[in-house]
């Protein structure tokens, strides 16, 4: 009897230690996965089936602003990324409705072709950040031992400033091929021009001097030819740049004798910020005066009731991290302003030719951001935009635009999409 008792002790023994290595061994996974979790440094968080967060971890504490303690055994993991309560990829996951995942994600819902049970989805989402972000989302399925879901794990990629380089050569290549149309047709209706003001020319120095009728009707039709001269001298430049005389020359004077012009306007705060060691950039300075006074006119146009104008200027050397320019030293201007904004889906096109956010008939035909563009361009320099949109706000520094213009200091530098 004593010798069974014994034996059994020992089973139970045995048994009960065996469950307390596995339950230590459950405790030590546990505090694994978290770590892991939480030293990634891509955006995670993981949810319950019951869709309460179980792990947040500090890469998505700084993008979202909200803390572990907030958030954990809530299921108000939406707010983070969205204005209305909405299912996140996660919850479609644990809830077995992905069907509804184009409803969701419109722009770009597609399932993983490496891992089981993962889908990816990419959005904007204006409220990440001080002028929103791209994300490219990426959510797996948990599983429990019987292969039932438990859980979903969700990543969030910052991919702005990759989205923002491929749109950047998206509009040059579309640009470039309006700049191609648009060479042709304004090289013939320059031709045409050419022929019609000469022979306005020939009529008037023909006719009598008592024909005051047909000499006003002369003029008139000289001045609209030499308009429309204009016009198609100025389509040649956004397709070509124009016909630019570089040399290395300092623009702190250029941009100084630009911003002084703006300095009347009226309820205009004006901030100029420059280096005495400013870089001297290699260009056509006639043609990087219309490009600056283009902007900043763009910019006092989007404050007709006053606001603040601000233009930095500043040495800095780009690496490998922003296509198209090629690693090298440029000046940075930098022109921001406290007006109305630009849509999201007027960024896109701002460049195009012939289009116009100006709200008053008769400012403009659309030209002005184009020809820039292209002078820029042809320069082996960029500009970039970006914009808080139409927001109604009392804080200028938190509404307006933002343009950046990047002018190669080494003539030898070239841009990587050219």
């Amino acid at each position: 009897m004593n010798l069974l008792l014994a034996f059994l002790l020992g089973v139970f023994l045995t048994a009960f230690a065996s469950l307390g290595y596995s339950l230590w061994q459950r405790i030590e996974n546990e505090r694994t996965y978290h770590s892991i979790i939480q030293g990634s440094p891509i955006p995670t968080f993981v949810i319950r089936k019951n869709h309460t967060v179980l792990y947040w971890n500090k890469a998505l504490e700084v993008l979202s602003g909200i803390k572990l303690k907030e958030i954990a055994g809530t299921n108000k993991h939406w707010m983070a990324f969205y204005r209305q309560e909405r299912p996140c990829l996660a919850d479609l996951i644990v809830d077995e409705a992905l069907d509804t995942g184009y409803q969701w994600y419109p722009d770009n819902f597609i399932k993983s072709g490496l891992i089981k049970d993962a889908y990816e989805a990419t959005g904007f989402f204006p409220d990440l950040g001080k002028n929103g972000k791209w994300i490219r989302i990426t959510a797996a399925a948990i599983r429990d031992s019987r292969g039932r879901i438990s859980g979903a794990i969700e990543t969030l990629e910052d991919i702005t400033d990759r989205k923002h380089a491929e749109d950047e050569l998206l509009r040059m290549k579309k640009l470039e091929s309006l700049g191609t149309f648009a060479s042709g047709v304004a090289e013939d209706f320059d031709s045409l021009l050419s022929a019609i003001l000469r022979n306005i020319f020939l009529a008037k120095i023909s006719m009598d001097d008592e024909d005051k009728i047909l000499e006003e009707g002369l003029a008139i039709a000289e001045k609209a030819g030499l308009q429309a001269k204009e016009l198609a001298h100025k389509l040649i430049t956004f397709s070509r740049g124009g016909f630019p005389l570089r040399k290395t020359e300092p623009i702190d004077g250029l941009l100084t004798d630009v911003v002084e012009s703006i300095k009347e306007s009226k309820d205009l705060k004006v901030c100029v910020s420059m280096p005495p060691d400013l870089w001297p950039v290699h260009g056509d300075i006639k043609q990087l005066r219309q490009v600056f006074q283009n902007i900043i006119q763009n910019s006092v146009d989007s404050m007709p009731n006053g606001g603040i104008f601000k233009l930095v200027a500043e040495n800095v050397n780009i690496g490998k991290e922003m296509p198209p320019l090629r690693p090298g030293d440029y000046v940075k201007v930098t022109i921001k302003d406290s007006g109305y904004g630009i849509g999201e889906d007027d960024l896109t096109r701002i460049f195009d030719p012939y289009f116009t956010t100006k709200r008053d008939a008769g400012r403009g035909i659309g030209l002005g951001l184009a020809v820039s563009y292209s002078i820029v361009k042809n320069h082996n320099g960029i500009i970039t935009v970006e914009s808080s949109g139409r927001r109604k706000t009392d804080n200028h520094e938190e509404a307006g635009t933002t343009f950046k213009i990047y002018l190669p200091v080494n003539p030898q530098q070239e841009s990587t999409a050219q």
